[in-house]
């Protein structure tokens, strides 16, 4: 598994389909991720929400 060595912001096109795919994985973090990732994917949803 990938290492977040620093953070920044970053500009990506996708597609809605892409978009909706990252938000539902995002949305089944609780039940099948790392714990280590329970408060991060909710933060990126809600961001994914107002830009998308």
């Amino acid at each position: 598994m990938a290492q977040i060595k620093s953070t920044g912001t970053v500009d990506v096109e996708l597609t809605l389909a892409e978009l909706e795919l990252i938000r539902r994985a995002l949305r089944l973090v609780n039940d099948f991720g790392d714990m280590s990732d329970w408060d991060a994917a909710p933060a990126l949803l809600a961001d994914l929400e107002v830009t998308g």
